[in-house]
């Protein structure tokens, strides 16, 4: 499958998240169902790499891509009073997707699925709520933190359809993204709720700076490895270096061919 056959295809699983979470005034009034385009990859990453995919998985798939899309909304409503009429229907839209995914998988009648998404659900929200918790976190909880959140879904979809040889490239790559975004937001002055559980401890920006820049050619190195192990053919390691990871310094010598 070369790079166009790539992006169309998860250009069209986005289409089809959004066809099947579309409320027009939902649409007009907040910012509409998203994605990470890294994490479709990832959802999609076993068909790309010449898996076995039915059509059942391509449902199980778009199911997961919705419950991102909800998870997001619900993100995105901010801390303040009184809440706002945006927020109000951020909210709404959350609820709205979440509905459409409990749809989705009742009807498709996969127990199975359905069991390990309910506990992926719940594993994110009781970490996401770790963030309002006065407990002190160290940075490697924090780590097991966004890992949780960033991963816990699409390690569900991968045990559920015999994935998971996948899945320490993906928790790194995925795992790498949000810290190369923390580290953006700590040099733009920003402070995430991640950003706020590492100053607990390291207490000074150019201490989590260094922390994250640490641990950022740790996993770059860890990726690398991953990668070879899980016998990518070239154009999925030029796709996933060049497009999907951010910032890889040495992704050049690893995406010539031979």
């Amino acid at each position: 499958m070369n790079g166009q056959q790539i992006q169309s295809k998860i250009i069209s699983m986005e289409i089809d998240v959004l066809k099947a979470v579309r409320q027009r005034t939902l649409d007009q009034l907040t910012e509409g169902p998203f994605v990470k385009e890294a994490r479709l990859f990832f959802l999609l990453l076993p068909f790309f790499n010449g898996e076995q995919w039915s059509e059942k998985m391509e449902s199980s798939a778009r199911t997961v891509a919705i419950v991102y899309a909800a998870l997001h909304s619900h993100d995105r409503v901010r801390e303040e009073m009184p809440i706002s009429k945006e927020q109000q229907l951020t909210v709404l839209a959350g609820d709205f997707y979440s509905g459409i995914y409990y749809q989705l998988l009742a009807e498709s009648k996969n127990i199975e699925m359905v069991q390990k998404l309910a506990t992926a659900i719940i594993q994110v929200s009781e970490k996401k709520a770790s963030f309002h918790e006065p407990t002190l976190q160290q940075p490697e909880q924090v780590e097991e933190t966004a890992t949780v959140i960033e991963t816990a879904l699409l390690n569900a979809f991968y045990e559920e359809n015999g994935f998971t040889h996948y899945k320490q490239l993906m928790e790194q790559s995925l795992l790498y993204i949000r810290y190369t975004e923390e580290l953006e937001a700590l040099k733009n002055g920003e402070f995430s709720h991640i950003l706020r559980l590492f100053s607990e401890t390291l207490i000074q920006s150019a201490f989590i700076e260094s922390w994250l820049t640490d641990r950022l050619e740790s996993l770059g190195n860890d990726i690398v490895v991953s990668i070879n192990k899980c016998e990518l053919d070239f154009e999925l390691k030029n796709i996933l270096l060049h497009q999907i990871i951010p910032h890889r310094l040495s992704a050049e010598p690893l995406t010539r061919e031979g």
